[in-house]
């Protein structure tokens, strides 16, 4: 017994011994630990690193001053004694991260890449509070975003959109084959309540990701919980609800971490309901007498008839619902391997689209076009597996296989006024995907490499129903009807290279083959096609760039870059009208590609941020909205109305030309300024007209107070104008309901948020978006955005 009860004392004090000398780092504000904290002393030899609990060993460390670092907290200094320590960090108003994923897959220095890139970090995401990942992007000020209706959100980055940018999830591509040269809405698939950190490349992407990658990049990077560094599972658990009034928003959501030695898991659901969006009434500087609603169609005892809007600035029919869930698993199965498993499914109740209710049938009349026009449920799920080495040898020193497997279904439904039948039409994909990334690390300077594979298959369908007798009718589909196969097969290859401890090279290569096969029974496609489309591209694309801190401070970078996109089925194979237009494939369609070049400064200081970027883009068999002839005939039939043609054409070139500015400063103790500002034009050198997605002057400025528990923003979001003759003809003659006869009006927002930390568990954030209750509309757009919006949103952790 007494032998025992020495075993255990000295047990115990052997423990106490071992964790005597301990550190303890914690965010002054929430009290809550901080994660891969650098630590060192004085004597810059002895080091360490906070795990997830905010605690770092110093037993090695002798007496003298220690400083504790941090990119997002101001870093202090404490004199330790041989004692164990609790340091409090302030957190910075303003972080400016150091490393970056987007740019070759793996995490890399800012400072020696060369293409611009925006990072969102998770505390940003909070505080911004957006209520989809398209709000989470518009709320940088750096990306432009486009909606068609209140479910939507349509990046445009540097003069390209829908699917001339790239979404990728978690490592995985969300472009699929029948991603639309209009506006896409995909992006509110994304939970920004599930997010750890958003990157967006701005410029081509083509060398690491393929096509599609035009414009950029947008890589969204889900939570993933960190391994527990000891015996006792880490349990963490979050909650938060959100109202806001301008469109009656509810939200909920709750995530779940479990973390251990060689398991971790994460859970999260996200649940938003959104009633008709109420529009600003403040209608000034070209929006006077815009863009009222004053009917809306009702159907009553078997009738479509207009009923008069008892409140012009309510845009009804655009409320809809979202869900989005993810849960991921992973286990690590040695000490240099782990698996990973991870499900994401997001759906939504049918969308409206909005723009299209608004239509009227002609300029001089208020009788409206469609009495329905909605998406149906937008669903999304993706499976995805990956497996990590970590292990070094001749050919890598880290290297992942992926695996994903996703299921889209989307389908639009029209009735014209008057018109008894319903017509929907439905598409499905179900897209494949593997991967095999490598990185290997030399001297002074990292390859990486990689090849991968994706394959689709689309399904379309499409059928009228009578609302009245039920009766079902046949109709066109969307695409060809008799099923597509879209494939892509590719070998990359990126080459960084520290040339001195002050130049790094960036360069790149890859090649791209890609195969589509359709077959289609459409009549309307037959007169000038045969019902097969077979097309086989590739592509050669490649990067150069130069990273050149001049000093700790001042940066300068230059890259020349190419980038392609592959023509989709929806390019080449859609069948569908709109307007007094009939849109119809075109087989013989071509890649297009992209010629672009961007130079940069950057000075960064401990306290300030600035940068100028400017670049200029050149685009080759440029794909774009075209006359067309279908049997010789620039025109065509269809149930007794004339149409004109149109197809999916190459043109011959265009320019794409811009810049932005970016600079964030901490002017004094708790106070920072910032200020954004972009600017895209472009035209279509072949036919001498603007191009449809470049965007008008747009930013936003904001002045912000950071005060322990507190932080608040002041801040001004603006948009330029945009004069008709800047807008494509087809635009203004296919959507004149879109636009004002001068155009686009320019405007700008005031706007206040704050956000308190009650305790280490509980925090409350609070705001008014558009005090001024200004009516706008951001350019392109199909439907007014927000009135003045009170926002409060509770948060709360364990």
């Amino acid at each position: 017994m007494r032998l025992n009860l020495t075993i255990t004392f000295l047990l115990l004090l052997a423990s106490f011994t071992i964790y005597s000398q301990k550190a303890l780092v914690v965010d002054n504000a929430s009290g809550k630990p901080i994660v891969d904290v650098f630590i060192y002393h004085e004597n810059k030899e002895d080091v360490s690193y906070t795990d997830e609990k905010g605690i770092a060993d110093i037993s090695s460390f002798p007496k003298g001053l220690v400083f504790f670092q941090h990119p997002s907290f101001h870093q202090q200094s404490i004199a330790y004694f041989g004692n164990d320590l609790r340091v409090s960090l302030k957190e910075k108003i303003m972080s400016f991260n150091e490393v970056v994923i987007s740019a070759n897959k793996w995490e890399q220095e800012e400072e020696n890449v060369s293409q611009q890139i925006m990072t969102v970090g998770k505390k940003t995401i909070q505080f911004e509070n957006p209520q989809t990942s398209a709000d989470l992007l518009a709320n940088s000020g750096q990306v432009f975003v486009q909606k068609s209706q209140l479910g939507g959100g349509s990046p445009k980055i540097r003069g390209f959109a829908a699917n001339s940018v790239l979404l990728v999830v978690d490592g995985v591509r969300m472009n699929n084959a029948i991603f639309r040269s209009g506006n896409l809405q995909n992006v509110i698939n994304i939970d920004p309540n599930a997010l750890e950190s958003s990157e967006v490349i701005f410029g081509p992407g083509s060398v690491i990701y393929g096509s599609d990658a035009l414009g950029g990049v947008m890589d969204f990077h889900t939570i993933n919980p960190k391994w527990s560094s000891d015996a006792i599972a880490d349990v963490s658990a979050n909650a938060m609800a959100r109202y806001s009034t301008a469109a009656n928003e509810r939200t909920g959501h709750v995530d779940v971490s479990v973390a251990k030695q060689k398991f971790t898991f994460f859970h999260s659901s996200s649940f938003t309901a959104f009633d008709d969006l109420r529009a600003g009434g403040n209608r000034s500087g070209g929006y006077e007498g815009e863009f009222e609603r004053e009917f809306y169609v009702e159907r009553i005892n078997g009738q479509d008839q207009l009923v008069r809007n008892d409140d012009i600035n309510v845009q009804k029919f655009s409320g809809y619902d979202l869900f989005n869930t993810i849960s991921k698993a992973r286990f690590r199965i040695s000490p240099n391997t782990d698996i990973s498993y991870g499900f994401y499914y997001s759906t939504t109740t049918d969308i409206p689209r909005y723009d299209n209710l608004t239509e009227t049938l002609g300029p001089d009349t208020d009788s409206l076009a469609a009495a329905e026009w909605y998406y149906g449920p937008q669903k999304w799920q993706m499976h995805n597996l990956k497996v990590n080495f970590y292990e070094s040898n001749a050919l890598f020193d880290q290297a992942k296989v992926t695996l994903a497997y996703q299921k889209f279904e989307e389908s639009r439904n029209d009735r014209g006024f008057g018109d008894d039948r319903l017509r929907t039409r439905t598409e499905l994909v179900d897209m494949y995907s593997a991967a095999l990334d490598f990185d290997k690390e030399f001297s002074r300077s990292n390859l990486y490499y990689g090849v991968d594979f994706y394959y689709n298959n689309i399904q379309s369908d499409a059928f009228r129903r009578n609302i009245e007798t039920g009766e079902i009718s046949e109709t066109g589909s969307r695409y060809p009807d008799g099923g597509s196969d879209f494939t892509s097969f590719a070998v990359y290859g990126s080459y960084v290279n520290e040339l001195t401890e002050q130049v790094t090279l960036n360069s790149g290569i890859r090649f791209n083959t890609i195969s589509l096969k359709a077959k289609t029974t459409d009549d309307r496609a037959l007169a000038n096609n045969s019902d097969e489309i077979d097309l086989q591209n590739s592509a050669l694309n490649g990067s150069l760039g130069l990273a050149i801190n001049l000093n700790e401070a001042n940066k300068i970078s230059y890259n020349i870059s190419t980038g392609f996109r592959s023509p989709n089925i929806d390019d080449v194979g859609k069948v569908f009208d709109v307007g007094n237009s009939l849109v119809v494939p075109n087989p013989n369609l071509t890649p297009e590609y992209s010629l672009s070049y961007e130079l940069a400064y950057q000075r960064k200081t401990e306290r300030s941020l600035f940068k100028v970027v400017a670049f200029h883009s050149r685009l080759f068999d440029a794909i774009i909205d075209g006359p067309f002839t279908l049997d010789g005939s620039s025109t065509a039939t269809i149930d007794g109305e004339t149409l004109d043609v149109f197809a999916k054409v190459n043109t011959g070139d265009a320019e794409i030309y811009g810049g932005s500015l970016i600079f964030t400063a901490e002017v004094a103790e708790n106070w920072a300024l910032s200020k954004t500002i972009s600017y895209t034009g472009g035209r279509d050198i072949t036919n001498d007209g603007p191009l449809r997605h470049t965007t008008p002057i747009f930013g936003k400025a904001s002045v912000t107070y950071q005060e322990n528990k507190l932080r608040s923003e002041f801040y001004i979001e603006y948009n330029g104008d945009r004069d008709a003759d800047e807008i494509p003809i087809s635009e203004i003659d296919r959507k004149a309901y879109l636009y004002t006869d001068s155009g686009s009006p320019g405007w700008y927002t005031l706007n206040l948020k704050s956000s308190y930390q009650i305790n280490e568990n509980l925090n409350v954030n609070a705001g008014v978006e558009n005090i001024l209750d200004t009516h706008y509309r951001p350019y392109s757009s199909g439907i007014s955005a927000p009135g003045r919006n009170f926002i409060v949103a509770v948060r709360a952790s364990i």
